[in-house]
């Protein structure tokens, strides 16, 4: 295989190594070469190393050209018939099969489906719709429909993070957002806002427990991330369902 000097340094690297380099460059057989010393040099079976790569497209090409390439300089057919089963895919695929895996670990179904693009935004509306409906009006009415909306749409992207966040309870929201604030928060007019928000309705709903449940993981949410609870995608020019839904959903509230 022909390799600059730098590629051949990078290639046959002891340890972890970072390459940088543009379009065209040879980084694709630089990992095949890699490759090729973690199984010629090291002793490994292509069942214990990994590539991963962006796309489906690239990491096909990584498998053909890592196949090319071994049997070109080993010629095991054993060796061959490993790279087929292993792991050179999509980092979305890698770990999509750790989750299979150890779906009891992560506490996950063993069953999971992965949305795609098109499932995604219409899974994205109909939850939204039914988190919505379970709100008690006075909580619209006392934090405002649009920044509660909002949170519940960061509380949905991340659907684990946010089962974490309701699991807290009333009793330690407050301990959690100040455990957070000197390691993860800037203060900001946001957080200010939001931390208004929260005591207004925090004292307002005192004697209400059931809706302070519901609504502190929003507060959490918001308090250990503000600049991404009230973030409005404006990527597409076309209407989402999830904001056809909200818009429904805002003269009820109104």
């Amino acid at each position: 295989m022909n390799l600059t000097p730098d590629q051949k340094r990078a290639a046959t690297a002891v340890g972890s190594v970072a390459v940088t380099a543009g379009a065209g460059t040879g980084k694709t057989s630089m990992l095949a070469a890699r490759y090729l010393h973690h199984v010629q040099t090291d002793g490994m079976s292509p069942l214990s190393v990994v590539a991963v790569t962006f796309t489906d497209k690239a990491a096909d090409e990584l498998r053909s050209r890592i196949r090319k390439t071994l049997n070109a300089e080993l010629g095991d057919e054993k060796v061959i018939a490993e790279v087929e089963a292993a792991q050179i895919s999509t980092m979305h695929a890698l770990a999509s099969r750790i989750c299979r895996d150890f779906y009891d670990l992560a506490e996950i179904p063993p069953d999971f489906s992965i949305l795609d693009d098109t499932a995604k935004p219409l899974w994205m509306a109909e939850k939204f719709e039914e988190a919505v409906s379970l709100i008690d009006p006075d909580i619209f009415r006392t934090l405002g429909f649009s920044w509660l909306t909002s949170a519940i749409s960061v509380l949905l992207k991340d659907p684990y993070s946010s089962d974490q966040a309701l699991s807290l309870g009333a009793d330690q929201w407050k301990d959690t957002i100040e455990r957070l604030q000197p390691r993860r928060l800037q203060r900001s007019s946001l957080q200010v806002n939001g931390v208004r928000r929260m005591r207004r309705y925090m004292n307002a709903a005192g004697k209400t427990a059931t809706n302070s449940r519901q609504s502190e993981p929003m507060f959490i949410s918001a308090m250990t991330n503000p600049k991404k609870t009230l973030r409005h995608s404006m990527t597409h020019s076309r209407i989402s369902p999830e904001t056809k839904v909200r818009r429904k959903l805002a003269g009820r509230w109104a």
